[in-house]
């Protein structure tokens, strides 16, 4: 993401842990680390660790960082890796108003999800919505997977190398790029995983019996 950054990507995630350690009992400073990656300023980054032996110092981070993710107006996303070792950071997921698993539709890869996505259901809260990101690049269809995992697929994704390259590479983009098949993919992912979590949010509708219009009589009165 170098090249769509306006200014260095600081210290990130290490950073804003070392801050916490610090000054552990003040306001977590999670917007001092954050840096933008669009013109407009409405997408800012939260860049991770690129040695994997800082993930242990991060462990006591996790829960002030939920709390903070969970306060932030406006929508966040987060990578949270392979789940299910030690280094999972739980409270993210516990927090998360949905998880989204990627993966190919492949022997190895599906029989990896498994253990993954029992140790996710372990965590998350029962409001949280559950899904998957298939990338089109395996033997097995959306259905499959579906009956496999017992979880549903979101959105399926095209294995396009270049045109993913601009994304995780800063690749230069093509001139169709922006009309793609993979990026009119993302962008229905997006609204599913919307719909998803909007859906997951809402209060489940009963029959209106009068225990029904009762409630809603006195729940009204101390307005």
């Amino acid at each position: 993401m170098a090249d769509r950054m306006r200014e260095s990507a600081g210290p990130g995630l290490l950073g804003l842990g070392m801050a916490a350690e610090a000054e552990q009992d003040a306001q977590l400073p999670l917007k001092d680390y954050l840096v933008p990656i669009v013109d407009d300023g409405r997408v800012e980054l939260l860049h991770g660790i690129r040695d994997p032996r800082h993930g242990a110092r991060l462990g006591p981070l996790w829960p002030r960082l939920a709390d903070a993710l969970t306060a932030w107006d406006g929508d966040v996303i987060a990578d949270l890796g392979q789940v299910g070792g030690k280094s999972t950071p739980v409270e993210l997921l516990k927090a998360a108003d949905a998880v989204v698993m990627v993966l190919k539709p492949t022997l190895a890869q599906v029989d990896a999800a498994k253990p993954r996505l029992e140790a996710v259901r372990s965590v998350v809260n029962e409001h949280a919505a559950l899904g998957l990101c298939v990338i089109n690049d395996g033997s097995y269809s959306a259905t499959e997977l579906r009956r496999v995992l017992e979880v549903p697929v979101l959105a399926e994704l095209p294995s396009a190398p270049a045109d993913a390259q601009v994304l995780s590479d800063g690749a230069r983009p093509r001139l169709t790029f922006r009309t793609s098949l993979l990026v009119r993919c993302l962008k229905i992912l997006g609204r599913r995983l919307h719909s998803a979590v909007t859906d997951s949010a809402a209060p489940p509708t009963a029959p209106e019996d009068e225990a029904t219009r009762s409630a809603s009589v006195a729940a009204g009165a101390h307005q």
